[in-house]
């Protein structure tokens, strides 16, 4: 599969059983928003795609792409490098934290949680905030 770095947008989960079973489905569930969205439709090089921080890791192409990074540094390699990278951007009761650069010079964004209904949560407010619509409007216009 040929992929735009520019174009394509990488959800990145942890490699192991539990970010397998909590922060899979939940990756699928943004891609489906961000497939959904007007600004997605009728690109051919638009992609979205989930895949494991062991991958990510290992291809430094794809490190390039947009990348929101799913489930925390304790289950997820590349929040655990973004988690000293990015400022926290929202975050509630230090139950869940969305971290970015609010300008998205770095198109790198880290939505994680304490638990399986913090970081849906997050990704909830990541979405109802509208910045997500604001990440795809700087990466899509």
């Amino acid at each position: 599969m040929e992929i735009d770095v520019n174009q394509t947008i990488l959800i990145v989960v942890g490699v192991d059983i539990e970010p397998e079973e909590a922060d899979r489905p939940l990756a699928y569930k943004l891609k489906s928003v961000i497939e959904a969205s007007p600004r997605f439709g009728g690109h051919p090089f638009r992609k979205c795609i989930v895949i494991s921080d062991a991958l990510y890791e290992h291809d430094k192409l794809i490190q390039v792409c947009p990348t929101i990074a799913i489930g925390g540094p304790g289950v997820n390699a590349v929040a655990g490098v973004l988690v000293e990278k990015l400022p926290v951007y929202l975050s509630k009761n230090n139950r869940y934290f969305i971290q970015l650069d609010k300008d998205f010079i770095d198109q790198k964004i880290s939505i994680w949680g304490m638990d399986r209904d913090s970081t849906a949560e997050s990704i909830e407010m990541f979405i109802a905030n509208g910045i997500l619509d604001d990440f795809l409007k700087t990466i899509w216009g």
